[in-house]
Order: structure tokens, then C-alpha cells, then sequence
């Protein structure tokens, strides 16, 4: 095993370690149903399920959570995004890649079952840097979209390349540096890498917005077109079964823990008030969905 390959396989252990109770089936690729927004279409793909230990979770104690949520572990998936225009198309996220073949890593079968191949992807959206996010850029070494520039928010770099970071960080997520810094570097080898400060329209129609909390830099994008919009939330949501009624909720990898928070707090209450539709990367497959208001906290209802 490469060491590369290596790193990357710790890293998940770190970040999505979760009991032998929340292990799923082997990965099936799924396409969802595309939802249209204006002259786009937006196809859901599914990289791979998943579900999440309450372990995970801070903020209240267990038997709270269970009471929430309902279900040990919280279901949920790692989602990508295509965006259709005519020829050209677009990701948001690429999933695990080869990193975590028992669950994920299904997003170029699910390119090949939506006729897309890697060459036709043109423009990539990362929301943030973490491993189940940027997993399937790179393959042995190798860039998997040869044509396609990488947008990363310039604080979300910044952050993972800076050394007073990496020295401040826990022992056990040190590692996560060099990983992501490897990735980068193959990216910026092949001069795919495109940076941009949150709050910038990164492509015609595609607006970036600061979602910072879960990561430093973590990025939202609001595709909007023809009056209608879908917001690219990506891990401003995890366990929905639970962070949905408990938006307080937070997650152990939420880099800065209250600012995770206070994010999710005021973008859940704006979306439900301006009725957008969300795309998130871990809700239950396909994760699109409106915010509902309910009770004292929110839903997710399905797209009609």
C-alpha cells in the first residue's frame, strides 16, 4: 500500500469512525431523480450510504439524542452532485474515491450510468477539504477530471496549508494535513486549482457562500436560475434524523464547534423562511429537499 494511500485510510478511520452497529452493505452506485432549477438540471449521486453513531455527536447526552433522532446509528449517505447545462457539466464534491471501497466510492459508475464521463466535467465546487469531499480527485497520483478546474475557497487553503494550524491541531488529526496537501499538490501540478473568497459568483449562476464552522473555509453554493434556486449545503447537516429538529446539535469534526453551530442555526431559519431547496452530502439518498418548519426545530420534505 502506497503511503499516500495509507494516510488517506487513516484519515477516514479519524473522521468517520464509527461502531461495528453502523457498518452498511456493500456500495451499490444509484442515480437520482434530476431536479430542475432554470436552464440546469441537477442529477444526485450516490457515492455511497452511511450512518452515523450519536457517539459522534455533541451537545446533549445520549438517550437525548436516541429520543431525537429516533434510530442507533442516524442514516444517512455521501452525496455528489452533477450539474447539467447543455454540453457542460459540473460537480459539487467528488466523494471518497478509492479511500473507502466497503461504502463508497461509487461516484464514476454513477457518471457512467448518467452518460457522463470524467473528461466532460469541467468545473468542480469543494465545499470544504475533507477526505469524503475531495476523495475522488486524485487516483494513484493521477488527476481523475483532466479537464476540470477545482474551486476551493481561498480561507479553506489557507487553512489546511498553514503550519501554526497544523502544529495547533489535535495529535490524532495532524495527519489530516498531509493528506489534503497531497491532494492539493497533484491538483496544483496539473494548474486545476481555482480559488475564490466566499461571497463571489465562482461561475455563471453558481454564487459562493460562507458556511464557516465545520471547516474554516466550508462553502455553501446557491445555483440560481430562472427564479429558482437550489443551495449546495454540503456538512452544514449531517445526521438530519437528528441536527434537523436539534440544529444546537454539533458534530466531534466540526473544526470550530460554536461558529458550526451558530452557521447552522441562521441558515436553516433563513432557508425555511425563504422556502429554497436544499442539496446536502449526507442526508439520506438523494438529499434534496425543503426545509420545513416544525415544532422547535425543522423537517426536510421531499422535492415535488
Amino acid at each position: 500500500m502506497s503511503s499516500l494511500k495509507y494516510l488517506w485510510s487513516l484519515m477516514l478511520i479519524v473522521l468517520f469512525a464509527v461502531p461495528a452497529e453502523a457498518v452498511t452493505p456493500a456500495p451499490q452506485p444509484a442515480v437520482g431523480k434530476a431536479v430542475s432549477v432554470g436552464v440546469f438540471s441537477v442529477v444526485p449521486l450516490l457515492d455511497g450510504a452511511h450512518s452515523f453513531s450519536l457517539k459522534l455527536f455533541k451537545g446533549a447526552d445520549e438517550a437525548a439524542m436516541l429520543k431525537t433522532a429516533g434510530a442507533q446509528p442516524v442514516a444517512g449517505s455521501f452525496n455528489v452532485f452533477l450539474i447539467k447545462r447543455d454540453k457542460e457539466r459540473f460537480l459539487v464534491d467528488t466523494g471518497n474515491g478509492t479511500l473507502r471501497p466497503e461504502r463508497s466510492g461509487q461516484l464514476l459508475p454513477c457518471l457512467t450510468a448518467a452518460g457522463t464521463a470524467p473528461e466532460d466535467i469541467s468545473k468542480i465546487f469543494i465545499t470544504h477539504l475533507h477526505g469524503d469531499h475531495i476523495g475522488g480527485l486524485v487516483k494513484d497520483g493521477a488527476t481523475v477530471f483532466p479537464r476540470a478546474k477545482v474551486y476551493v475557497a481561498k480561507p479553506e487553503y489557507a487553512y489546511w496549508t498553514n503550519e501554526e494550524a497544523l502544529r495547533q491541531a489535535p495529535e490524532g488529526r495532524r495527519g489530516l494535513f498531509t493528506l489534503v496537501r497531497d491532494v492539493l499538490g497533484v491538483l496544483e501540478q496539473n494548474k486545476l486549482l481555482v480559488f475564490f473568497t466566499p461571497g463571489e459568483v465562482t461561475a455563471p449562476d453558481v454564487a459562493s457562500i460562507a458556511l464557516f464552522g465545520h471547516t474554516p473555509g466550508h462553502t455553501g453554493f446557491m445555483l440560481a436560475s430562472g427564479g429558482k434556486k437550489l443551495f449546495f449545503i454540503g456538512d452544514l447537516l449531517h445526521a438530519g434524523a437528528l441536527q434537523l429538529p436539534r440544529q444546537d446539535i454539533t458534530v466531534d469534526f466540526d473544526v470550530d464547534q460554536v461558529a458550526a453551530k451558530e452557521t447552522r442555526l441562521r441558515v436553516l431559519r433563513q432557508i425555511a423562511e425563504d422556502a429554497t431547496p436544499i442539496a446536502a452530502a449526507h442526508l439520506p439518498f438523494p438529499g434534496i429537499g425543503l426545509v420545513r418548519p416544525e415544532g422547535d426545530g425543522y423537517k426536510l420534505e421531499d422535492m415535488k
